[in-house]
């Protein structure tokens, strides 16, 4: 799979859907819709790091909003509702570049 392509089966080449492909884990598996081989994320350590890149960010963010906002304008839940929506963008988008970016592998068993 190129750099450029979203997530696609080992097996067939099938696309997996954005929000089959959210859902997995380091300790999930899904089914491909088309061939129904079990595929799972073959690059674990990368996945780690950005789910950890990911929740410091956004928690980042939504405490630096709540800062921001009661500071500011004096509404610390002003604050605290943009800084949530500044976290969903960014995990949406970072969810998004591991879309397009990761590793599958098909599981064999024997």
């Amino acid at each position: 799979m190129s750099k450029n392509q979203i997530a696609c089966c080992p097996n067939c080449g099938g696309r997996i859907p954005f929000k089959k492909f959210v859902q997995l884990n380091n300790f999930s598996a899904t089914n491909c819709g088309t061939c129904n081989a079990r595929i799972e994320i073959s690059n674990r350590t990368a996945n780690a790091v950005i789910a950890g890149i990911s929740g410091v960010i956004s928690a980042a963010s939504i405490v630096l909003g709540a800062y921001a906002g009661y500071k500011n304008y004096g509404s610390l839940l002003g604050g605290l509702l943009s800084g949530t929506g500044v976290a969903a963008l960014i995990i949406f988008f970072i969810c998004w570049y591991a879309y397009r970016h990761s590793e599958l592998n098909r599981i064999y068993y024997e």
